[in-house]
């Protein structure tokens, strides 16, 4: 009889030992959503990697981080930090994809390729966001944001393939003329030049927009989570 109550307190402890590791990370996790909720996104950050180093594979705190560092970095561009702001997207970009390898619930795959694709878009990386808009579909077929952001980066896809090939007709139209001119000293670093360009601020811009749309959507969702959420057990979001 003794052995069996030692067995049953075993258990006991450690299920209350679990239970209070859980509650500590959702604990941190929503004082991340506060900080978030209010603009302050490196705070946000923070209080999201506390919840993370409580549980390294907690999706909720990984895709979180993503978001706060996608935040830093959209202020940042908007405010023309470019550099530090491409930083940080790709920093998002960790986060997003350690998320989606973390569930295998279909509308948080979903949600997590279209923020990778969202960090991707605007970082000028516009074949790599195409493949996550599409991944996020394959997840959740009804995705509005996600189809609306997809025709986004094909026309812009479009856009760059169209002054490539202008860029290359010119090249190409510049070397006949020195040929005719019998230069033989052609300029290699302009021939076969199809570096990637950057974003122009109107792309930019029209990236920017189209995210601030859902964003208000988010917020939206937030707040309706916020008031339900009074009085009731302690929950992640």
């Amino acid at each position: 009889m003794k052995n069996l109550m030692n067995k049953i307190l075993l258990i006991l402890m450690i299920f209350c030992s679990k239970y209070s590791f859980s509650q500590d990370k959702v604990k941190l996790l929503n004082k991340g959503n506060e900080f978030y909720q209010n603009n302050e996104f490196e705070k946000s950050e923070y209080y999201y990697k506390k919840a993370l180093e409580k549980d390294n594979k907690y999706y909720k705190a990984n895709i979180n981080i993503g978001h706060s560092l996608f935040k830093q970095a959209q202020s940042l561009i908007e405010n023309g930090n470019d550099t530090i702001g491409i930083d940080k997207l790709k920093e998002s970009e960790a986060f997003y994809s350690n998320s989606i390898e973390l569930t295998k619930n279909k509308k948080e795959k979903a949600i997590s390729y279209y923020n990778l694709g969202n960090s991707q878009l605007l970082s000028n990386q516009i074949d790599k966001s195409i493949e996550s808009y599409k991944n996020s579909l394959r997840n959740e077929p009804n995705n509005l944001e996600a189809k609306h952001n997809l025709a986004l980066a094909q026309s812009l896809q479009n856009q760059q393939q169209q002054q490539q090939q202008q860029q290359q007709q010119q090249q190409q139209d510049n070397q006949k003329e020195e040929k005719k001119d019998d230069n033989p000293n052609t300029n290699d670093e302009n021939s076969n030049n199809t570096k990637k360009e950057n974003l122009s601020k109107e792309e930019i811009n029209q990236i920017l927009n189209a995210l601030k749309r859902q964003e208000q959507e988010v917020q939206k969702d937030l707040e309706k989570k916020k008031i339900n959420g009074k009085n009731k057990p302690l929950k992640d979001w």
